[in-house]
C-alpha cells in the first residue's frame, strides 16, 4: 500500500487542486538494470574516498563563476546573488545535466533537475554549509536527432534543420525552423501562458541571433530562475584550458582507456551488463567549420577526419593548451571534465547514466580526482482522477508493475467474460479426461485417438473464445477506448511515462508546471532518502464544481 508523504493545496482562479503525492519502491520502475538495482541497494559503497582529491583552486573556482556570470550577463540576465554563494570557498555543489531537449523533452529532464535542487536544499540544511544545484548543458553533443522533438497530448513535434545530418554541436545551431514547432507545441495542450512564455523566450533569442544553447539556457531561467539553480555551459575555451592536462593524458599513452576497460570487465565478472565500447582517445576535435569529429590513433599519429594532428616540437600539454577551444570531452572523459571544474558532494543521474559512471572508478582514481556521490533522478508518476478509474477497473497499481495496452485489455476481458465461462472450461476438461478413459477401456490403442480429439475440442474452444472476446470488444468499444488512452498515459511503446511525455503536458493535471514543480520541490525526506528507493506519484485531482 502507498504511503502518503505529502499532501498540499493549490489555488488557481476559482479552481482548487488537491495534490497527493505517494511513494512506491522505485524497483518497480520498468527497465531498471541489475547495476542500478545494486547501486540502489549498497548506494556509493566502493567509490575513491574525497581524501584523494586534490583542493579545489580558488583559480579554478573563481574561473568557474566569472565564466558562468558571464555567459548569463551576455544574455541580459541577472543572476539575483545566485553568484555570491558558488563563490564562497566552502561551498559545495551538485550537479546534473543534459542534452538540450526541445521544449524540456520528456519529464525526466524536470525531474533531474528539481531532484538536484531539492537534494542541495536537504545538504545545506543537514550539513549547515552551502550548496548549490548546478545544471550542466550538454552543448557540444552532436545528436541533433535526440533532442529534436517533444510530444504534444497525441502528436509528435519534430524540429526540422538544414544541419540535421552534420556533426556541428545541437548547442551551435541556428533557430531556424524552430518557432513553427514551438507554436504548434503550445496549441497542443500545453498551458496558454506557459506556452507564451515559451515562445516569448524563443522570439528574443531570434531576434538577437543566439544560438540553440542560448535559447535552452533562456527556457531554463524560466522555468527555475527563482530557485538556486545555476547554469553552466561547460564548451567555454578559458574552462577547457584549465583542463588542458586532462586532455593531454590522452595523447600521452596513459588515458583513461584502460582503466575503464579493466573496470567494466570487473562489473561483468559481477554480473553487471554494462557497455562495452570504449574508444582509445576519448577526446572530439571541433574543426574550423563547428564540425565535432572524433579524435583516433593512426599511423599518422592523432588524426580528426582529414586533420592530422602535430605538436610541432611542443609537448602534448602545451598543444592543448594552445587548442583548448576545439577540443571537446567524450561521454566516458566529460564527468572527469566535470569534476575538475566543480566541487560536486553529488551528482543526479538517471539509470543510464550511473550505468557509465560506474565505469569510471578507476579512472577517477587515475587521475587523483575524488568521485561524488551518485544519486539516482526522481522518478515521478503523474495521474489523473480518470486514469485512477480506468485503472481500478483492471485492478492496476503501481505496485503491480508496468502493463502494456495489451495487458490492461486483456485483464479487463478476463474480468468481463460471461459467467458460464469458467464452468464450461470445467465441463470441457471432464469430457476430455473421460473420452480417454472410455477410449483406452476399449482399445488402449484408441488413446491416442482421444488425445487428438480433445486436441480438436481445445482448438474449436479457443476459436469460440476469439469470438466472444471480438464481439465483448465491439459491444464495449468506447471504455476499451478510456482503457486504451489511460494506459498510454503511464506505459507506452515499451516505456514508462517519464520517457515520452512532456512535463508541460503532464503538469495540467496538478494546475499548471509551477504547481507540479513546487510540489515535488517541497518533499522533504533525509538526504538518503530523496532519490533512489521512492517513487513518487502525484494523483488526486479535484477542481471546484462550479468550474466544471
Amino acid at each position: 500500500m502507498a504511503q502518503l508523504l505529502f499532501c498540499s493545496n493549490f489555488a488557481k482562479k476559482k479552481s482548487f487542486y488537491m495534490l497527493k503525492l505517494y511513494s512506491e519502491k522505485a524497483s518497480a520502475y520498468p527497465g531498471f538494470s541489475p547495476i542500478v538495482l545494486d547501486h540502489l541497494h549498497v548506494g556509493n559503497a566502493g567509490k575513491v574516498p574525497a581524501e584523494t582529491k586534490s583542493p579545489k583552486s580558488s583559480i579554478v573556482r573563481s574561473l568557474v563563476c566569472d565564466v558562468i556570470s558571464e555567459q548569463y550577463h551576455q544574455l541580459g540576465m541577472s543572476l539575483h546573488g545566485r553568484m555570491d554563494k558558488l563563490r564562497r570557498s566552502e561551498t559545495k555543489t551538485v550537479t546534473t545535466g543534459h542534452q538540450l531537449q526541445l521544449c524540456g523533452g520528456p519529464a525526466f529532464l524536470h525531474y533531474k533537475i528539481i531532484t538536484a535542487i531539492r537534494l542541495a536544499r536537504t545538504l545545506e540544511l543537514e550539513s549547515g554549509r552551502s550548496v548549490v544545484p548546478i545544471f550542466w548543458l550538454a552543448s557540444e553533443d552532436h545528436d541533433f536527432k535526440e533532442i529534436s522533438w517533444v510530444n504534444g497530448d497525441n502528436e509528435k513535434f519534430v524540429w526540422a534543420h538544414q544541419l540535421e545530418n552534420s556533426k556541428l554541436p545541437v548547442g551551435k545551431f541556428s533557430l531556424d525552423g524552430l518557432e513553427q514547432v514551438v507554436h504548434s507545441w503550445g496549441e497542443n495542450g500545453v498551458d496558454l501562458m506557459e506556452a507564451k512564455a515559451v515562445m516569448e523566450e524563443l522570439k528574443i533569442a531570434k531576434a538577437n541571433g543566439e544560438k540553440y544553447v542560448h535559447l535552452f539556457r533562456r527556457w531554463l531561467e524560466l522555468w527555475y530562475g527563482d530557485t538556486e539553480l545555476l547554469v553552466i555551459d561547460a564548451s567555454h575555451s578559458k574552462l577547457k584550458c584549465a583542463a588542458a592536462e586532462l586532455f593531454s593524458h590522452e595523447f600521452t599513452g596513459s588515458g583513461i582507456s584502460t582503466s575503464v576497460i579493466k573496470t567494466t570487465e570487473s562489473l561483468f565478472e559481477k554480473g553487471f551488463k554494462v557497455g562495452t565500447h570504449v574508444r582509445d582517445v576519448n577526446l572530439f576535435f571541433q574543426k574550423e567549420d563547428g564540425e565535432r569529429v572524433g579524435i583516433v590513433q593512426s599511423s599518422d599519429g592523432f588524426v580528426a577526419g582529414d586533420l592530422v594532428m602535430n605538436p610541432d616540437g611542443e609537448d602534448w600539454l602545451d598543444w592543448c593548451k594552445r587548442n583548448a577551444e576545439f577540443l571537446s570531452p567524450g561521454v566516458l572523459l566529460r564527468p572527469l571534465y566535470q569534476e575538475l571544474l566543480l566541487n560536486n558532494s553529488h551528482v543526479v543521474l538517471g539509470p543510464g547514466e550511473l550505468g557509465y559512471w560506474k565505469r569510471l572508478e578507476g579512472a577517477f582514481f587515475l587521475r587523483g580526482v575524488a568521485m561524488p556521490d551518485l544519486h539516482l533522478r526522481d522518478h515521478v508518476l503523474v495521474l489523473s482522477n480518470e486514469v485512477l478509474l480506468q485503472a481500478a477497473k483492471v485492478g492496476w497499481s503501481i505496485d503491480k508493475g508496468w502493463w502494456s495496452e495489451e495487458e490492461w485489455t486483456r485483464v479487463w476481458l478476463d474480468l468481463n467474460m460471461p459467467s458460464g465461462i469458467s464452468n464450461l472450461e470445467d465441463k470441457l476438461t471432464e469430457f476430455k479426461n473421460a473420452s480417454v478413459a472410455v477410449a483406452s477401456l476399449a482399445d488402449p490403442t484408441l488413446e491416442r485417438a482421444a488425445f487428438a480429439s480433445g486436441a480438436a475440442v481445445d482448438k474449436t474452444h479457443e476459436n469460440l473464445l476469439k469470438k466472444i472476446r471480438k464481439a465483448i470488444k465491439r459491444k464495449n468499444a468506447p471504455l476499451l477506448h478510456a482503457l486504451s488512452s489511460a494506459s498510454h498515459q503511464i506505459f507506452s511503446k515499451g516505456n514508462p511515462q517519464d520517457r515520452y511525455m512532456n512535463f508541460h503536458i503532464l503538469s495540467r493535471e496538478v494546475g499548471g508546471f509551477y504547481a507540479l514543480r513546487n510540489l515535488l520541490l517541497e518533499v522533504q525526506f533525509p538526504s538518503d532518502k530523496v532519490v533512489g528507493e521512492l517513487m513518487h506519484v502525484v494523483s488526486n485531482v479535484r477542481k471546484n464544481k462550479e468550474d466544471e
